[in-house]
């Protein structure tokens, strides 16, 4: 019963942003948190940035967990989920790294090598020239320059719904239009 009590109050203090009681839970459920995720993982590495990013989650939604109910389930869910977009992220990082250690190692230094980077930037900014202008400047200032969809809201005086419509627009015209006999401007295109 007392320890039903104090997760009661670790949940209430936390739910109301008390950082105090993130170093008492973090004790409580890393372990449990790194089980779980290397048991799917099966890397240290990666689970210990599964426990990072599951307490980042709990605090940021610290105000939804309920507080009259056992805490470790709401952890578990998250940790699977974190577990599960881990391994797609590096299903996709792996392939695309392929691809590039592919082409680094037979292009990179030979002339025809960057005859080919230069053909392929200036085929980017074709298929860029395509999209209509609003479309362009959102998806160069989010894609190409990282600048974030608050701040390319603000700048262009755009809500930032309109803001990611123009990039969904844009990537998916993208998408449609690539060449499809360079696989490096289709991963460009896959990954913006």
């Amino acid at each position: 019963m007392r320890k039903e009590n104090d997760e009661a109050n670790l949940i209430q203090a936390l739910s109301i942003g008390k950082q105090a009681v993130l170093p008492k839970l973090y004790e409580r459920y890393a372990d449990r948190i790194f089980d779980v995720s290397f048991h799917l993982l099966k890397d240290t590495g990666w689970s210990e940035d599964v426990v990072q990013e599951v307490f980042v989650k709990l605090w940021t939604n610290r105000e939804s967990i309920k507080q009259d109910v056992d805490l470790w389930p709401f952890l578990y869910v998250l940790t699977k989920r974190e577990c599960f977009n881990k391994l797609r992220s590096i299903k996709r990082s792996h392939s695309a790294f392929e691809l590039l250690y592919y082409h680094i190692e037979h292009h990179s230094d030979s002339a025809d090598g960057l005859i080919e980077r230069k053909e392929l930037a200036g085929e980017i900014e074709n298929y860029l020239a395509l999209l209509p202008e609003q479309q362009k400047l959102v998806f160069t200032l989010s894609r190409i320059e990282g600048i974030p969809h608050n701040q390319i809201a603000e700048e262009l005086n755009l809500s930032k719904n309109t803001v990611k419509n123009h990039l969904a627009r844009a990537s998916k015209h993208l998408k449609q239009v690539r060449s499809g006999r360079n696989p490096l401007l289709s991963l460009f295109f896959y990954f913006f």
